[in-house]
């Protein structure tokens, strides 16, 4: 089995090479993240001849993804904020401002996130100020969202509620630990409007109970939100390059 397989895209961008991985899975998952990195998840025993067609017919895709990557650097960036920074909030584009103020707070307003500081100089301090206020808001906008699943679907079936943990993670939306009953969610899913977040909160609750990506747990996900696959689809293609 080929571990990697280079494919040739538009001048701009060049060869990349596409990480093949080999799991216990039905259905195959192409992903491209903003590093331009490329992986390609099959199930096992997957022919090389198919996977060399499948890529070739995907090349234009990837290549306008990583496209959007490369258009996309030097924004969006949340660990040195800077008046002019874009971002995005619950879905909205949102540009950022620094403005010097006698107290420090960041207010919203339709299309701003306006941070007010002291010291408007001292980068360090607003990287942290910003950060931070980021982690409560994430903190308290996916707590209200798990609780609102949690006490509408799965309080019934006598499943304690899920202690939920909030962290930067570079591939996934969100993971679960049944054992430890424990949901941990991506920060950066803020960016993200509130039918995907409740997509991501959705999928994690449900491995309370159903641990693999089987039958019983696609057919519960598509009982409790039929529009799931839609709400994935806006997540990976709107969202999943501002990460």
């Amino acid at each position: 089995m080929i571990k990697n397989f280079e494919i040739n895209l538009s001048l701009q961008n060049g060869k990349i090479n596409v990480n093949i991985i080999e799991k216990n899975i039905k259905n195959i998952h192409l992903k491209v993240y903003s590093n331009f990195k490329v992986n390609l998840s099959v199930p096992k025993n997957t022919e090389q001849d198919w996977i060399e067609k499948f890529l070739y017919k995907k090349s234009d895709w990837i290549d306008k993804q990583i496209t959007k990557y490369r258009l996309a650097e030097g924004t969006n960036n949340l660990l040195d904020i800077k008046t002019g920074t874009s971002t995005q909030f619950l879905g909205k584009d949102m540009r950022i401002y620094k403005n010097t103020s006698l107290k420090n707070e960041i207010v919203l307003e339709e299309k701003n996130i306006n941070i007010y500081l002291k010291d408007i100089k001292d980068q360090e301090y607003a990287n942290k100020f910003f950060n931070k206020w980021w982690r409560k808001q994430a903190d308290l906008i996916f707590n209200e969202e798990t609780n609102k699943l949690y006490q509408k679907i799965y309080k019934k079936y006598n499943i304690d509620k899920p202690e939920v943990c909030i962290r930067k993670m570079k591939t996934q939306w969100g993971s679960c630990i049944q054992s430890k009953n424990k949901i941990t969610l991506n920060e950066y899913l803020l960016k993200a409007n509130k039918r995907c977040i409740q997509y991501v909160i959705l999928h994690e609750l449900t491995h309370l109970m159903y641990p693999y990506h089987n039958k019983d747990f696609y057919n519960f996900l598509t009982i409790q939100m039929p529009d799931w696959k839609q709400r994935k689809h806006e997540l990976d293609n709107d969202v999943v390059q501002w990460l």
